[in-house]
């Protein structure tokens, strides 16, 4: 069932992030860049959260099917050859 609330734990989390284990430096990792445990729960991750948390420092902005003013890729291919 893909609707299961899931969280990851600690330890788990570093190793995604490549730390062997859960260090100094994983935490200050989290912290530079804002993920933080659920509240209440310390030591467990909400994945949603880690992955918002780390498209916005990669820059990365979500795309396409919330904003339907958002152009295909074909349709952008298209206006940028109609501009030659």
């Amino acid at each position: 069932m893909q609707n299961q609330l899931q969280l990851i734990p600690t330890p788990k989390l570093a190793l995604m992030f490549g730390y062997s284990e859960p260090t100094n430096s994983f935490y200050d990792f989290c912290r530079r860049n804002g993920i933080s445990p659920v509240p209440g729960r310390r030591g467990w991750y909400d994945p949603k959260l880690v992955r918002a948390r780390l498209d916005a420092v990669q820059g990365i902005e979500i795309s396409g099917s919330e904003d339907k003013s958002v152009l295909s890729l074909v349709a952008q291919r298209r206006a940028r050859r109609a501009q030659k």
